[in-house]
């Protein structure tokens, strides 16, 4: 309940920000924007929350109708001041069933409207984006440094000889060296592509931006944030780690624009 409350406030204060703001456009644009995130953040817990309800009223039914198959019946006795009467375990269970099963629809129902919001509000933050890329008439906007206090590359992009291999071989991004466990930053405001292991990176974590470019944050020690997820700029999303091939604690940083990795260096401030 406390997530709908907030929910309800973020998108109040959106709508203020909008009406108070209107005259000055550039605010009205940074303001406006900043809420739609905090919002499609409170959207997405809440969907969270709701799937889990879901989840569980279905493990109810389940359990109901495998009992119910089991044909096993008591008779529940209600005792009265007039009189005594007999209720089926069957009768009382069909009851329960039903209600169970209108109560998943109607969250059901409430999922797929907060889903369709989330997909709008999407939208609404990428138009906002390509609207900035235009004006300021470039492919991508830049980031942050993605490993806060550390700032040393110990393998830039480009052709390397691979530290495992020997080999000559191109190195898609960039490798930030920093201790077990630093924190692992989001360049910027994104939704979480991928959290899990890939062959070779080890734990890997990929964003998908809302100005189009991707980043990837590679050998992590852990992933602190899951696949669908609303990020912000700043925010931790993994932990420094060796993880796959790696020979020593450091971040592998790749920047994809359009498909393509480009130098991480370009793409950050």
């Amino acid at each position: 309940m406390k997530k709908y409350i907030r929910f309800i406030a973020v998108f109040a204060t959106l709508v203020l920000g909008f009406s108070v703001y209107k005259k000055e456009d550039s605010n009205v644009y940074a303001i406006e924007l900043e809420n739609k995130i905090d919002l499609l953040i409170e959207n997405k817990d809440i969907q969270k929350e709701l799937s889990l309800e879901i989840e569980k009223l279905q493990n109810e039914i389940n359990s109901m109708i495998e009992r119910e198959n089991n044909n096993t019946q008591v008779e529940v006795v209600t005792v009265s001041f007039v009189q005594t009467s007999t209720v089926s375990k069957e009768y009382i269970e069909k009851t329960e069933l039903e209600n169970l099963a209108k109560k998943k629809i109607e969250l059901e129902s409430k999922l797929q409207d907060y889903m369709i919001e989330s997909v709008k509000l999407e939208k609404q933050i990428e138009e906002e984006k390509k609207e900035e890329l235009s004006l300021n008439n470039t492919e991508y906007l830049k980031g942050i440094w993605p490993v806060k206090s550390y700032k040393e590359i110990s393998s830039p992009f480009g052709q390397r000889i691979h530290p495992i291999t020997g080999k000559q071989s191109f190195h898609k991004g960039i490798d930030i060296p920093a201790p077990q466990d630093t924190d692992i930053l989001s360049c910027d405001d994104g939704i979480i592509s991928f959290s899990g292991v890939m062959n070779g990176y080890g734990n890997v974590i990929k964003i998908k931006h809302f100005d189009g470019k991707e980043t990837l944050y590679a050998h992590n020690n852990s992933n602190v944030v899951e696949e669908g997820d609303v990020v912000k700029a700043g925010q931790v999303i993994a932990k420094v780690g060796t993880t796959g091939n790696s020979t020593g604690n450091h971040l592998h940083f790749e920047t994809i624009i359009n498909n393509e990795n480009i130098n991480p260096i370009n793409v950050v401030n």
